[in-house]
């Protein structure tokens, strides 16, 4: 059975054809890469946090309850949660992360249309073999549900359902994957609108489509929506709705950003970032003149890529792991046109205007296709290589020496507690929180905790000192330069060797002194 309808054409005008582009070799260097990279790789605050969450959660009920401060979906939280009923180990996250990462470039290399060796640049790019693969968060399993919906967009003819619960699940991955799949599934209304088909396809699957599909958005908005006393990223108060011309180009240029990772311009750099921004315009209409006789793919492209700038404008920037998804958008976008045949639909008034434009973009495109890709391999291997190299976070050093010598046993408080979770991940132990001043692993972003300042961080201990009569461990992310005269402050250890500066840690061993 062939996976693409004959009827339709690889996107042989941007791609050459994809026969024999099919290989389990860069699959296989993949998965042991990976492998390496995982082993090498210390996990750090977002990762851990959310282990702590499903490890310390004896229910699905509590789960929820736990995860509301999150402003995520909940199905890696649960997938997690089922893990941990397994094995009560970090790592364990760290092996399933790697399957479905390998998942997803098997995925890749067997149905996508693309070429060997653009199939190899893809893989070995910066967001699938690094953000998505050595980094264990949300993000991999929504790539899964997207390329997954990709293979399986060939049998939209025969009905939704599939698609519709595809949909239903990535929309319950991450935000941005919420974005791609009302993207997607409103693309599907338009194939459906503009093609002739899928008129055979009866209304009892179309409306059980929609309610799964419906479903699935609203159980993921649902969950996405934080509680009124939520502090994550300004809570529910904190919105950009307002006009604010640099924000706007940091927005934009967020675009440029994830299709060329490696050069990008500061967020202060305004100059900088109106020219970023400009070509990242440029990029919009270049992208979109390439989709301009496939209706549908020009579609779901601009909506998908609309939806993200204007989250990203509103309500948070992000970082390379969150705009990353513009970049997944191109690909999804480039896969699904090699379905469609072209379509003059447009006014020929309209393509006469634009006709050297369109001339112009039909030359370049596979170059600008390839700088793309090469750009995204050459950061890939980059920011591999570093983090092998060099320690994500310098938790895990922590931890690992907290357990050779023997300091497990002492009463620990810890701060910042945000950044705690990564000590308490890898030492599987509670720790005080002098921000909500209570014991605590993996951290609410509610306001109830208070940000505190190494003044405030000793007292608090000089008053646990005595009421626990014994010595406590203090370990703080950065280096402590106040002092008390009822408290005798002895410095143990300092680990500074972090990619992350919020995550180096500094070791202190408190007595009372009277």
């Amino acid at each position: 059975m062939m996976l693409f309808s004959k009827k339709t054409k690889p996107f042989v005008d941007v791609f050459e054809s994809s026969k024999h582009g099919f290989n389990y070799l860069p699959i296989l260097i993949f998965f042991l890469w990976g492998a390496i990279g995982i082993y090498r790789h210390a996990m750090w605050r977002d990762e851990l946090n959310v282990w702590l969450i499903s490890r310390n959660s004896f229910s699905i009920p509590e789960l929820f309850q736990n995860m509301e401060y999150e402003g995520h979906p909940s199905l890696w939280y649960i997938c997690l949660y089922l893990l941990k009923q397994l094995v009560d180990n970090p790592v364990a996250m760290q092996i399933f992360h790697l399957a479905i990462a390998t998942a997803n470039v098997y995925i890749f290399s067997r149905y996508s249309p693309f070429t060997r060796w653009q199939k190899t640049l893809f893989i070995f790019g910066y967001f699938p073999f690094y953000e998505y693969l050595t980094i264990s968060r949300n993000y991999a399993i929504g790539l899964f549900f997207i390329l997954l919906f990709c293979t399986l967009f060939a049998l939209r003819e025969k009905g939704y359902i599939l698609l519709a619960i595809v949909l239903a699940l990535m929309a319950n991955t991450n935000a941005y994957c919420l974005f791609i799949s009302l993207a997607l599934g409103l693309a599907l209304v338009v194939d459906r609108l503009i093609s002739r088909k899928t008129n055979n396809i009866k209304s009892g699957n179309i409306i059980a489509s929609i309610a799964i599909f419906l479903t699935g958005i609203i159980a993921a908005v649902l969950t996405i929506l934080p509680p009124s006393n939520s502090t994550s990223q300004g809570g529910t108060n904190l919105w950009y709705l307002y006009f604010d011309f640099t924000r706007l180009t940091q927005a934009i240029a967020r675009i440029w950003n994830a299709y060329i990772v490696v050069l990008i311009p500061g967020d202060s750099q305004q100059l900088s970032l109106l020219f970023f921004s400009i070509v990242s315009l440029f990029l919009i209409a270049f992208v979109s003149t390439i989709f301009i006789k496939k209706p549908v793919v020009l579609f779901f492209y601009l909506f998908a890529t609309l939806e993200i700038v204007v989250f990203n404008y509103i309500k948070f920037l992000g970082v390379f792991r969150h705009y990353g998804h513009h970049y997944i958008v191109l690909v999804v976008s480039l896969w699904l046109s090699s379905y469609y045949v072209d379509v003059n639909w447009l006014n020929q008034r309209i393509f006469k205007t634009i006709g050297n434009w369109i001339k112009f973009v039909d030359r370049q495109k596979k170059i600008a296709i390839a700088i793309i890709l090469s750009a995204q391999l050459a950061g890939g291997l980059v920011a591999f290589s570093r983090d092998v190299l060099v320690p994500y976070s310098a938790g895990r050093e922590t931890a690992n020496y907290i357990k050779s010598h023997d300091l497990g046993e002492m009463f620990v408080v810890g701060s910042r507690d945000i950044n705690m979770a990564t000590i308490s991940g890898y030492l599987h132990r509670e720790l005080y929180y002098p921000e909500t001043q209570a014991m605590g692993s993996f951290t609410r972003f509610n306001n109830e905790r208070k940000e505190v300042d190494a003044d405030t961080v000793l007292q608090q201990v000089s008053q646990l000192v005595r009421q626990k009569n014994t010595d406590i461990l203090l370990i703080l992310n950065y280096r402590l330069e106040k002092s008390r005269d009822d408290i005798a402050i002895s410095s143990i250890a300092s680990f500074e060797n972090s990619v992350i500066a919020s995550e180096r840690y500094y070791l202190y061993k408190i007595k009372a002194t009277n």
